[in-house]
């Protein structure tokens, strides 16, 4: 690439990066076509793409398949060390969320799931999984398995509904405890297709075990966000001390 066309597809980036910032281009709203943007600019279409690919992988556009390419809506903001559901952290934050039932199935886990949950050789799991969009936009995909022997009748239930208030209400678990990690993952087919985006696009991972009053992992989720539906927060009270300094 020559430096005439590096330096080109940095400006055009920065050129519709600064109109998002500054509501020229509002949230939702579709960029002109390619064609019309390298006529606009005066570049290749090769420039322009990398453009456009480097601002989708900043999280400020996306790509609806033969539509084009559209600013994006506002990220959910998500604090891992509150444990509140989808459903209350999506209205509260003026957003409206639904819920697809994608799959549920009862069997044996494979090897990693078995670990993960400590499960010996005679223990179940049910596999729910679910598509929960915002908005009408996808936004995350869950991998939800239940340790069947904490959960009788498991299959009576409605699992398009909260998961938590089905523990607390169904299940008597109101003490639980939490292990959280969050990393960067690629997203593939079939979850990339459910999330609208190319199979391979950048997503985040969520993985959570849930452990009941006992100590038991009762529960693990594994949810797969688009990268650019989520801004992760979190507020922490501190006390310094003359040692920390």
């Amino acid at each position: 690439m020559s430096d005439m066309a590096r330096y080109a597809y940095a400006t055009i980036r920065e050129t519709i990066a600064e109109q998002i910032q500054t509501g020229q281009l509002t949230e939702g709203q579709q960029l002109a076509s390619e064609r019309e943007l390298c006529d606009l600019y005066q570049i290749a279409r090769s420039t322009l793409r990398q453009a456009l690919s480097q601002l989708e992988n900043m999280g400020v556009i996306y790509r609806r398949n033969r539509l084009g390419w559209f600013v994006c809506p506002r990220k959910l903001r998500y604090d891992p060390m509150r444990h509140v559901s989808f459903l209350h952290y999506t209205v509260a934050q003026g957003f409206e969320p639904s819920t697809r039932v994608l799959s549920q199935n009862k069997g044996k886990a494979d090897a990693r799931i078995s670990q993960v949950m400590a499960l010996d050789g005679r223990s179940t799991v049910t596999e729910l999984t679910r598509l929960r969009s915002v908005d009408g936009r996808p936004v995350v995909v869950e991998r939800i398995f239940f340790n069947n022997r904490h959960f009788i009748g498991l299959e009576k239930q409605d699992l398009s509904l909260s998961i938590n208030a089905m523990l607390k209400n169904q299940y008597g678990h109101s003490q639980l405890t939490f292990a959280i990690q969050i990393e960067s993952c690629c997203l593939f087919n079939p979850h990339a297709a459910y999330l609208g985006v190319n199979d391979g696009a950048l997503g985040l991972r969520v993985l959570r075990t849930i452990y009941s009053e006992k100590g038991e992992i009762i529960e693990f989720d594994e949810e797969l966000w688009r990268h650019d539906a989520l801004m992760v927060e979190n507020q922490t009270h501190i006390s310094l001390t003359s040692q920390d300094r």
